[in-house]
């Protein structure tokens, strides 16, 4: 084929050509040069270059040239990427094509006429190529050896082998990206102190030295190809599988046998072309234990000082109301006049040995150790109604609760407590839901509102309110269990809380009120 390129061959042929060009696992070189000497072929007239764009120092590089001199190919090397310099410097600056039909008469050439001159070129034809996001990849020219313009069939081929040449350059550039992005994560990973994990689906793919170290394994190549919940405690697993981005804390599973608490920061980020979960894992537990053991002491002395508070000072300010009372019904008698005055002193010691007894059940559950977790929450629900204004909805059955161990129910206390404390002050919320039920290996806790939610929380308040979702969480760990928070449709929060029950035991079988078995529990959390 001498002539000019025929519309039709153009049309029906040259797509099918260059496709396998797209998805070629060849170099970039090797695919550039495949595609201009296929350019080449539909006319021994062309000859055809591509220049590399080096946006850094604004010049376009020499990529692939099959059929031009050498010597003109190094001459254009680092050709400047502006107006007025040839047809590729110029469509490089104006993002457009750019025809010049005759080399020697064109302003454009100024400068490179004798150098086109030299090498036998009267025309060249540079398409702009650009990526997807409109950035500057380079240029590709078609030269003749005499000066002519091109036919609507040859703008067309300008236009596909431009497109072409993008997406081919695009696809090695960014592979070339994600393969050095890989590479310094894996070195940044080689060398970060904290386990790396990163997993595909729940298989791992990858795992560094600190991430054996972690769970006491001699090598981290045994982690490869594992699935992540073998290494997971059960009642963190659902949530660390799913967990994609932010931080988590969750407990893992060492060879010997152990456990170990982690704070786990995840991500997503492509690895080998597909998305892949990257999770550094810290350990938390020299930490945890630390915090847990302060919380416990913090909590013994603040039992202590609401016993004295409640059955010291409590019964000394009731002993001082029934004086007062007694001496009070003595001297209105006598002193008729001093009876507004006795009755103010009255209301006075009343409020203060209230507020005592409120001021010891706030530091303290007492009512847990008295009343049981039953009575208790009760009592909790009743202040939340009068203090806060929250409607509270309890759902527990006391048969199930009447046995649970103290230690734990003061820590289930606490948490409803705490959690109840960060709804009236943060959730806006109107109502309040309590739900403790039991199934035959865990008792579940659900504390629901219908407040805004977490995520809708005006500013300033996250700080006070993830202190007390970590204090809650550190509870549910101390007596064995996980916490988790989920968002409610259409609005509100739900904490839930899950413990094992390590001693469970039917203990009756009792007939209920319309004829149905009613199952009895005993069991220690």
């Amino acid at each position: 084929m001498t002539g000019p390129i025929a519309s039709s061959w153009v049309g029906e042929n040259t797509l099918n050509a260059l496709a396998p060009l797209l998805a070629s696992a060849e170099p970039l070189a090797t695919v550039m040069d495949e595609l201009l000497r296929f350019v080449e072929q539909l006319t021994p007239d062309m000859r055809c270059s591509i220049l590399l764009a080096d946006l850094s120092a604004g010049v376009l590089r020499s990529g692939k040239a099959p059929s031009l001199p050498p010597a003109y190919t190094l001459a254009i090397d680092r050709l400047p990427i502006a107006d007025g310099v040839g047809s590729c410097g110029t469509a490089a600056a104006r993002r457009k094509t750019v025809i010049v039909s005759d080399i020697a008469a064109s302003p454009l050439w100024r400068g490179y006429t004798e150098l086109a001159r030299e090498h036998a070129l009267a025309a060249c034809w540079s398409v702009p190529l650009l990526d997807s996001h409109g950035e500057l990849l380079g240029t590709c020219a078609m030269y003749y050896s005499r000066p002519r313009a091109p036919t609507a069939a040859e703008e067309d081929l300008i236009r596909i082998i431009g497109i072409f040449a993008a997406a081919v350059i695009q696809r090695h550039r960014d592979a070339d990206r994600l393969h050095a992005s890989e590479a310094r994560y894996r070195e940044l990973a080689e060398t970060c102190p904290d386990a790396v994990l990163v997993h595909r689906g729940g298989r791992i793919v990858y795992a560094n030295r600190s991430a054996a170290q972690l769970l006491l394994l001699q090598d981290a190549s045994i982690l490869v190809g594992q699935r992540l919940e073998r290494f997971v405690d059960s009642r963190c697993r659902r949530d660390l599988l799913a967990h994609r981005t932010g931080v988590l804390a969750a407990r893992l599973h060492r060879s010997d046998g152990a456990s170990v608490y982690v704070e786990i920061a995840a991500s997503q980020s492509p690895m080998d072309g597909r998305l892949m979960t990257l999770m550094v894992c810290r350990d938390m537990t020299e930490r945890l234990t630390l915090e847990q053991e302060l919380l416990d002491v913090s909590s013994r002395e603040q039992a202590h000082l609401a016993h004295d508070l409640h059955d010291g000072l409590g019964q000394q300010l009731t002993g001082i109301a029934l004086f007062i009372r007694g001496l009070g019904n003595q001297i209105v008698r006598e002193l008729p006049a001093h009876a507004a005055d006795f009755k103010r002193i009255n209301a006075l010691v009343s409020q203060s040995i209230e507020d005592t007894r409120r001021l010891a059940s706030g530091m303290s559950p007492i009512g847990v150790e008295r009343a049981g977790l039953m009575g208790a929450l009760t009592a909790l629900s009743a202040h939340a109604r009068e203090v806060y204004g929250l409607q509270v909805l309890l759902e527990i059955d006391p048969l199930l609760l009447s046995a649970v161990e103290s230690r734990a129910a003061s820590h289930l206390y606490r948490i409803v407590q705490e959690a109840m404390s960060n709804v009236a002050r943060h959730a806006h919320a109107t109502q309040l839901k309590i739900a403790v039920r039991m199934t035959a290996s865990e008792l579940n806790l659900t504390i629901a509102d219908d407040g805004i939610g977490l995520a809708d929380r005006p500013a300033g308040s996250e700080s006070e309110v993830g202190l007390g979702l970590r204090i809650m969480r550190y509870r549910a760990q101390r007596i064995g269990g996980s916490l988790r928070i989920e968002r409610c449709s259409p609005r509100g929060t739900a904490i839930r809380v899950s413990c094992p029950l390590k001693d469970y035991e039917r203990v009756s079988r009792a007939p209920g009120p319309v004829g149905e078995e009613v199952l009895s529990h005993r069991f220690v959390l």
